[in-house]
């Protein structure tokens, strides 16, 4: 009677072990299942792209500096021409008039830390312009921190106004694969894609000064082409990679 009791409890531990590596299976099954092709990038992009963080960084205007976040104190040299003191710059002027942004022009004095190739330098009694953002510019604002644009984690970052995009479908992708130089599990792929700006739905590039600030340099069909990583995530399921526009291969 013990010697069949030990066989039931060694068939059950053989029986549960059996439908744990099976569960597993159908698992692993189900994350292959989540296929890629041209349809499912294009949903992906599409739905991203809605998003103006997840816009690339040619489709936006950039403060002509790095600084800090805005609403904040700005160098009043980033702002106005070097030969010309007091003399606001186009394209500042244009997101001034285009309802962007507010400028108090050396509204005070402090501290300037730069970054060069000779390392840190900090100036003192700096003269400052007060940058405010706007309702509307708020809505199209987006900082990219340091670490975003490959700076020393303790410096300023960029602060750009995006324009929306329309997307134009893809040119080719990567078979998804494990990136050989990192320590991701996840499969990647990288896809080239086109774009252009969305002037129906970003209604300050009806103003030149700001619409040719965008790194905008299309072929002859009217599209820019770009470059974005997506990732397979633990969920099985493919989204934009983390930092999408950084070639990490």
């Amino acid at each position: 009677m013990q010697e069949r009791n030990k066989y039931m409890r060694k068939g059950k531990r053989t029986i549960g072990a059996f439908v744990a590596v099976i569960s597993l299976s159908a698992a692993n099954i189900a994350l292959s299942d989540d296929k890629l092709d041209e349809n499912k990038i294009g949903e992906i992009l599409t739905t991203s792209f809605t998003d103006l963080k997840n816009v690339t960084k040619y489709a936006c205007v950039n403060l002509f500096d790095l600084g800090p976040k805005l609403p904040g104190n700005l160098e009043t040299a980033s702002l106005t021409y070097r030969n010309q003191k007091g003399v606001i710059r186009k394209d500042i002027a244009a997101l001034i008039s285009s309802g962007l942004i507010t400028v108090r022009l050396d509204s005070g004095k402090g501290s300037v830390t730069t970054v060069g190739y000779s390392g840190k330098k900090t100036r003192q009694d700096v003269p400052l312009s007060y940058v405010d953002l706007t309702p509307l510019g708020m809505s199209f604002y987006r900082y990219d921190d340091a670490e975003l644009i490959n700076m020393p984690k303790d410096t300023y970052g960029e602060n750009r106004f995006c324009a929306y995009i329309q997307y134009g479908g893809i040119e080719r992708f990567m078979k998804p694969a494990k990136n050989p130089f990192d320590n991701n599990p996840h499969l990647v792929t990288w896809v080239e894609f086109l774009w252009k700006p969305d002037e129906s739905k970003t209604p300050w590039l009806a103003v030149p000064e700001l619409k040719e600030r965008l790194s905008f340099y299309p072929k002859k069909d009217g599209w820019m082409r770009g470059g974005i990583m997506l990732e397979q995530y633990d969920d099985g399921h493919w989204r934009l990679g983390n930092k999408p526009y950084a070639i990490r291969w």
